[in-house]
């Protein structure tokens, strides 16, 4: 196989590759016993049939045809191999010339990674900031574990501060919007204005109308949608005493001042994450301001396609409703909410070109041993560890592990 790049601008590059005429005789029997493995001839049981038959009964075109189908997959991906080309899309193939006992030629054209030409990383300044964990966050967590293990008993009067309540509602502006269930303790807040005021005061069995704004009119804070609420039950919420005795009971502690410990170190811990995360999307942001970049379409058509999937799924999951119905009540098309994710898809996109311009630059790479290490460590986070390795595919997970590897390791260059 020879092969010459004929074209290449910034994302897409245009090769001619050349089947010998010997390999492409090869590719020709090939292609004509697969189509004698499949014929079926008077006289004869399927897959019997001599090819000399088959290869006078069957066009030559067709022959030729299945041929070059096999022979441009395969050269394909050998070409891949020898070029290092980082191809990201599909090839868009023209046969030029094809013949039996002659060369095939044909072209391929296709979208690759750009180059992309960074700035001195040590020229990146991000600042990190200590994190800090206050009382108050410590008291809210353990207020959080102290109503979750609390007592509820029935009411029959009407909802007051600090009760639960479980209720039904739907939006009476919506035609056909399914009913809801919920619970909330009143005097928390609720992400529906106005639903508090509303449920104060009520009994199990009442129902009551309320008007709230609209989500959809965000440039209109006046527009409202009429909410129907009924309430299924009112209870009262009794707190256990926090105190040793209780953090005894939750099995991981002796003392109230060692739970206190504990939450601390874990809020600390997850507020450390998220500084990190902030910090490494504010250095990548930098890095892509100084750099002016052709960005494939492949990459962001592949990133729309992902966060308009992900919106599905949520829509059916978190909200329990059909993306039909959730695109009814935001007025809004499918086509419309993909516009809206184009400039938040280009920009991921261009975080990812950054980034993958670091390791290719830097010669970053993952050894053997910490990718095993770091597979270990993440198998040893679940239970049934041996039955997860007989399952799950050894080479992808190794492959995901790597490019994390990478990655981390280009965030440590940028100093996050």
């Amino acid at each position: 196989m020879k092969y010459e790049i004929k074209e290449t601008t910034a994302t897409k590059k245009k090769v001619e590759i050349e089947v010998s005429a010997d390999d492409f005789n090869n590719y020709y029997n090939q292609a004509l016993k697969e189509i004698s493995a499949d014929a079926e001839i008077p006289g004869f049981r399927k897959g019997k049939v001599p090819e000399n038959m088959v290869e006078n009964r069957v066009t030559k075109e067709g022959i030729l045809s299945e041929a070059a189908e096999i022979a441009i997959r395969e050269s394909w991906i050998e070409f891949l191999k020898e070029s290092k080309e980082e191809a990201i899309s599909q090839p868009q193939v023209e046969v030029i010339k094809i013949a039996k006992d002659n060369p095939l030629v044909f072209t391929a054209e296709f979208e690759i990674l750009p180059q992309i030409k960074l700035p001195k990383l040590d020229s990146l300044k991000v600042e990190k900031k200590e994190v800090e964990v206050t009382d108050e966050e410590v008291e809210d967590a353990i207020k959080w574990i102290q109503q979750s293990r609390a007592k509820y008993s029935e009411k029959e009067s009407g909802a007051e501060d600090g009760d639960l309540v479980e209720f039904t509602f739907s939006c009476l502006s919506i035609e056909n919007d399914p009913e809801k269930q919920d619970r909330i303790v009143l005097g928390k807040g609720h992400y529906i204005e106005g639903l508090e005021d509303a449920l104060r005061t009520m009994k199990r069995g009442e129902q009551k109308e309320f008007e709230t704004p609209d989500p959809r009119e965000k440039e209109n804070k006046d527009k409202k949608i009429k909410i129907s609420a009924k309430v299924d039950a009112v209870k009262k919420m009794e707190l256990p005493e926090v105190n040793d005795e209780f953090v005894k009971g939750l099995g991981a502690f002796d003392t109230l001042e060692e739970l206190k410990k504990d939450i601390r170190e874990g809020v600390k811990k997850d507020k450390e994450v998220a500084e990190l995360q902030k910090l490494r999307e504010e250095a990548i942001k930098k890095l892509t301001e100084k750099v002016d970049m052709e960005i494939p379409q492949t990459l962001i058509k592949r990133e729309q396609d992902f966060m308009l999937n992900n919106i599905k799924e949520r829509c059916l999951s978190e909200l329990k409703i059909p993306f039909e119905e959730y695109l009814k009540q935001v007025k809004k098309t499918e086509e419309e909410i993909n516009k809206e994710l184009e400039k938040t898809a280009e920009e991921k996109v261009k975080g990812f070109l950054v980034l993958h311009q670091i390791i290719k630059d830097e010669k970053i790479e993952a050894t053997e041993e910490e990718i095993t290490n770091k597979m270990e460590e993440m198998l040893n986070q679940y239970p049934n560890k041996e039955e997860i390795k007989k399952t799950m595919d050894e080479a992808q997970v190794r492959l995901y592990i790597e490019d994390e590897l990478k990655r981390e390791k280009a965030f440590e260059l940028l100093g996050c």
